[in-house]
């Protein structure tokens, strides 16, 4: 054993031991939060369900029966063999149209994150890293946090809603405008905590050095402030898919989301609400989405306890 080798470093038989890498630590530390774990294990449940679900599942969940006299003695069944979950007020399967509607809530949650966290980024490294932006950048991104975003939401579908369902198709219409429309009005949160974040890297000492030898600020940028930044936007992005999914959901409930006729878990709640007499029509899809914002809600948890080296280091 050298001066320099610490005693913990060695193994029971005297072999030094590999340096633990940084992922296991975050994976050991993550994995001692309970309800991460149990968060993790639900959405793993719910994306499986979407995604495998219909290949095993192969019940029409749109297409409504031309025969008027079989839709009206199939309509409104309670849970069965043929159907599981029962079916709705035209006959159609439940547990189908939950399996496509949450594909759909899904997608929409983790691509409008995906835009929200592009835009909160971009802002606030650009307002972190040149003063001469933060100002302006942050007077825009007080004036988005001032805007209510419901009615905004609802003010943007209504009036740019019918010009994009005639170039894309009312379906792709429809996923872009709540995507859009959700990543545009979500960004703001990123940006605050990524400008933060690279206000105090853009002062450390790697930064500097990388400065004092004329590095440009596009590769300090790339590749010493946003390495440093992805722990905070993990958690972000985590708790942004649960906002996404509950701000669809709301639209959807509103009349202003999807079609009536294409089923998301909050357009299937819209249906539900006039058709009180058979409440399970209603349970499905609310748990369905409680579920899925709780689960995503504690595995953010967890990542934030998890990447905070303070945490890990106890």
């Amino acid at each position: 054993m050298t001066d320099t080798t610490r005693p913990e470093d060695l193994s029971a038989e005297g072999v030094i031991e590999a340096p633990r890498s940084q992922l296991r630590d975050v994976w050991d530390q993550f994995r001692n939060h309970k309800g991460a774990m149990v968060g993790l294990f639900v959405l793993v449940l719910l994306v499986a369900f979407v995604l495998i679900g219909p290949f095993l599942w192969h019940v029409e969940a749109i297409r409504v029966d031309p025969d008027p006299v079989k839709m009206m003695l199939g309509r409104n069944k309670p849970p069965s063999w043929d159907h599981p979950m029962g079916t709705d007020e035209l006959s159609l399967d439940m547990l189908a149209r939950m399996m496509l509607g949450g594909k759909v809530s899904l997608a929409v949650g983790m691509v409008a994150m995906l835009v929200a966290v592009f835009l909160g980024t971009f802002v606030g490294v650009l307002a972190g890293y040149f003063r001469r932006l933060d100002g302006p950048l942050m007077r825009l991104t007080d004036m988005f946090l001032s805007l209510p975003l419901l009615p905004l939401l609802l003010v943007l579908t209504f009036l740019y809603g019918p010009a994009i369902k005639s170039v894309l198709g009312v379906i792709m219409g429809s996923f872009t405008l709540i995507v859009v429309g959700i990543g545009l009005t979500s960004w703001m949160q990123v940006a605050r905590i990524v400008r933060g974040q690279v206000l105090a890297l853009k002062e450390r000492e790697f930064v500097l050095a990388a400065r004092s030898i004329g590095t440009p600020a596009r590769r300090i940028i790339t590749r010493h402030i946003l390495p440093n930044v992805v722990s905070p936007v993990m958690v972000a992005a985590t708790l942004g898919i649960a906002n996404a999914i509950i701000t669809e959901s709301v639209l959807s409930f509103l009349g202003q989301g999807f079609p009536s006729d294409f089923p998301t878990w909050g357009s299937m709640l819209n249906n539900a609400k006039d058709n009180l007499t058979y409440p399970m029509q209603m349970v499905w899809p609310g748990l369905a989405i409680s579920l899925t914002v709780l689960s995503v809600n504690y595995i953010g948890d967890g990542l934030r306890d998890a990447l905070d080296p303070w945490v890990r280091g106890r």
